[in-house]
């Protein structure tokens, strides 16, 4: 019984990450479930849900899972660094409508642009993100290059 407790308890830690990915994958899924969403919505739901289930699945898997878990991680980056990334690059001037077009999704309302300082933050977190993400891509593809190379070398032994 005492053995069973440990195993147990890694498996509730792994529930609320678990929660946050299936909420995740359903947000990324919403364009091709959802009666009511607009069109011009698509990417938008789609980014938030990549970002979602990507954090969700890093946080549910098991540190025994290093790659798929840097996957995840990387994923989660990247998805982030584009949010980052379209409001850096936001118009100066809203639409003929009054909305403001960020990232290719037509509709926000607001005040007035994104402030200089908001854009630099933006910026800066994008910069960060997408190269972590880059990096982190990077990293995984040449272990798992070396990592063939390697038993390649060990089979003709």
């Amino acid at each position: 019984m005492r053995a069973l407790l440990p195993y147990g308890v890694i498996r509730m830690r792994a529930v609320p990450g678990l929660l946050v990915a299936l909420i995740g994958a359903g947000l990324a899924a919403g364009p091709w479930w959802s009666l009511t969403l607009p069109e011009r919505d698509y990417p938008l739901v789609i980014v938030l849900g990549i970002v979602f289930a990507a954090i969700g699945a890093f946080a549910a898997l098991p540190e025994s899972w290093q790659r798929l878990r840097a996957l995840m991680f990387a994923a989660f980056m990247g998805a982030f660094g584009l949010i980052c990334a379209a409001l850096t690059f936001a118009p100066l001037h809203a639409s003929a409508d009054g909305t403001w077009t960020i990232g290719g999704i037509s509709g926000f309302s607001a005040d007035g642009p994104i402030p200089w300082w908001a854009r630099i933050v933006a910026g800066f977190f994008a910069l960060v993100c997408l190269g972590a993400a880059v990096l982190g891509v990077y990293g995984l593809a040449r272990e798992l290059l070396r990592r063939g190379r390697e038993s390649d070398a060990e089979s003709r032994v």
